[in-house]
């Protein structure tokens, strides 16, 4: 489906050492750029640093492309891709890539349509979730802050982020303006990301 004129659909593309596949996180971002690739290096200069998406994941991850499919009127989308060796700073052993930290994506719109998620592996130690799931106190507050100031960057270098809607049930509406991302307090999983 195309994405919506004025809109980009980000994809950043994540290898682990040890997983012989690639995991990657999407979101959707409004740029100021028409460029494909001036919109991958502003998202690149955005989750770039200790304090933001670098900063988030273990050391043997890293991220190894950003791709943007920018939306045009009437047309296809223009498509631009980078390739990166941007090594991920944190040093912990990270549970399987199937077990994420959830993080949840709010707007101002009210409903299912108002709210995203963004499934973010190799993000924390094994030591820092207890038997029933739930991520510690202090992790879960050094991550916020980690996620507070991506949202941030992302504003700065002219890609704010956005909700991407598809057609369903009721009218997609424009897409919306991302105004928080709050870490969930309980571990996440997603089935396909477990290596076979």
């Amino acid at each position: 489906m195309p994405t919506t004129p004025g809109y980009a659909d980000i994809t950043i593309k994540l290898r682990h050492n040890l997983l012989s596949r690639q995991c990657a996180l999407t979101w959707g971002v409004q740029p100021t750029a028409t460029d494909p690739i001036q919109v991958c290096n502003q998202v690149g200069l955005a989750v770039t640093g200790a304090t933001t998406l670098e900063g988030v994941m273990d050391n043997d991850v890293t991220i190894v492309g950003i791709r943007a499919s920018l939306g045009t009127d009437g047309a296809a989308d223009n498509v631009g891709e980078i390739n990166t060796t941007l090594q991920c700073d944190g040093v912990y052993a990270a549970p399987p890539a199937n077990c994420a930290v959830l993080v949840h994506k709010r707007t101002a719109r009210g409903g299912r349509r108002g709210r995203g998620r963004l499934f973010v592996p190799w993000a924390i130690s094994e030591g820092d979730v207890d038997e029933v799931g739930k991520i510690s106190t202090s992790t879960v507050g050094a991550l916020q802050t980690k996620f507070n100031n991506l949202l941030t960057q992302l504003t700065t270098n002219n890609v704010p982020m956005v909700l991407l809607h598809s057609e369903g049930q009721t009218p997609a509406g424009a897409p919306n303006l991302v105004t928080s991302l709050v870490v969930d307090p309980l571990i996440s999983t997603q089935r396909r990301r477990l290596g076979r």
